[in-house]
């Protein structure tokens, strides 16, 4: 009997135990903060991108109490320059060997994001792209480990190019970087334009960081009846304020990607960007709660409005977020991205959702640059509703198609 009440306190002691080392485990596990490491381009033709990115992150962070699932997030800040793909490859080999990051987050450059997604998913880490649109990284190099909670290169050209045959518009230059993002970008506007019955006529490929951009305005065909136009950072503004100047402007309409022409550029040259109509995914005058109080709360917190990028940078920080809520803040590879494309959200921008490879499905706003109380902003003046990285067709159909990447020079022949 004895025997018995010995064994039996043992094996309840032996199980308290377990179940103290259990608690304890749990405990210590959620104590430790999630990890997320940022790739930006804080220096270089990027630089504004990558502080809005940042800002926009951090923001989000901040009302949540930098606090998710459980767990503390903590952000790691890598500064990666604008278009060095070694450098990001060794910051990315730091962030995860080194400083043990659970998520990579970040990068703004296409070449980059193809050069470094590889690197990145291939030691099974979530990759959150947080603004390069590269097209094939949510198409044909598609990873169970990606997500971009900001756009796909092509996604929002393919209802602008409609959108210009729609106006009239017959004969276009197709103008943008030469580097994967400006074929992509510009290309998808040349597809839907084409394919409504309209011709590009020319096409013009100036570097990344050009200075004078008037050589290639002089190479304008005349018969051309718009400039269809992707560049951003410091090469749009300089992009938009040569085109003011060269004499051009009022002769031949640009229409363009939302880089051309965000907010932080309207602050300082808005004149210049009068009549530019461009696309975007977000707009500082959409008028819903949710970018109410984004807008109210940036502007509070950093003295100036929030840009594009300062909205990914936000957006970014919700779906890591949300995904942490949902699976009680435990990150595997890809069980975590899968749980992050199976959010749908109200974000600033208005509903984003997920395909099943990972890229978002979102409202597309047409906008037109113009004053509005007293400021020149981008007025939005058509949205198309949750558009997709494949537009009508579907994605094996669409894939089959040759990549932008490989369109450029075909386009005017």
């Amino acid at each position: 009997m004895v025997k018995g009440l010995r064994a039996k306190a043992f094996c309840l002691f032996f199980v308290a135990a377990l179940l103290s080392l259990s608690c304890f485990s749990a405990v210590s596990w959620s104590a430790d903060p999630v990890k997320i490491g940022y790739c930006l381009s804080l220096s270089g033709v990027y630089a504004s991108l990558g502080t809005d990115l940042r800002d926009g992150l951090n923001l989000y962070l901040e009302q949540i109490g930098h606090k998710a699932g459980g767990r503390d997030i903590s952000v790691i800040v890598e500064n990666i320059g604008s278009a060095v793909v070694t450098l990001t490859q060794e910051t990315a080999h730091k962030l995860i060997e080194q400083d043990k990051v659970d998520i990579i987050a970040g990068v703004i450059d296409s070449r980059v994001a193809y050069s470094v997604a590889t690197h990145i998913t291939q030691r099974e880490m979530p990759f959150v792209i947080s603004n390069a649109g590269a097209d094939d990284l949510t198409q044909r190099r598609a990873s169970p480990l990606i997500v971009r909670t900001s756009f796909s290169s092509s996604g929002g050209s393919h209802p602008l190019g409609v959108w210009a045959y729609e106006q009239g518009f017959r004969k276009a230059v197709a103008m943008g970087a030469d580097n994967p993002a400006g074929y992509e970008q510009v290309g998808g506007i040349c597809r839907t334009f084409t394919k409504m019955g309209g011709k590009v006529v020319q096409e013009i490929w100036p570097k990344l960081g050009t200075q004078d951009f008037k050589p290639f305005f002089a190479q304008i065909k005349p018969d051309a009846d718009v400039i269809m136009v992707f560049f951003a950072g410091g090469d749009a503004a300089r992009f938009v304020q040569q085109f003011s100047e060269s004499g051009l402007k009022g002769k031949i309409p640009v229409v363009g990607k939302g880089f051309l022409v965000d907010e932080n550029m309207l602050a300082k040259n808005g004149k210049d960007a009068e009549g530019i109509v461009t696309e975007s995914h977000w707009s500082l005058l959409l008028d819903g709660p949710e970018n109410n109080q984004f807008k109210t709360a940036y502007a509070k917190k950093y003295g100036h409005p929030p840009t594009l990028y300062s909205e990914q940078g936000y957006v970014t920080g919700m779906v890591i977020a949300e995904a942490l809520n949902k699976t009680g803040g435990q990150i595997r590879g890809r069980d975590f991205v899968k749980t992050m494309r199976s959010l749908e959200l109200k974000a600033p921008r208005g509903t984003i959702r997920f395909d099943e490879i990972g890229g978002p499905i979102q409202n597309y706003y047409i906008r037109k640059v113009q004053m509005f109380n007293g400021e020149w902003q981008n007025v939005p003046i058509k949205t198309y509703p949750a558009v997709s990285q494949f537009w009508t067709w579907n994605p094996g159909e669409f894939m089959a198609m040759p990549p932008y990447a490989d369109m450029k020079g075909e386009w005017a022949k």
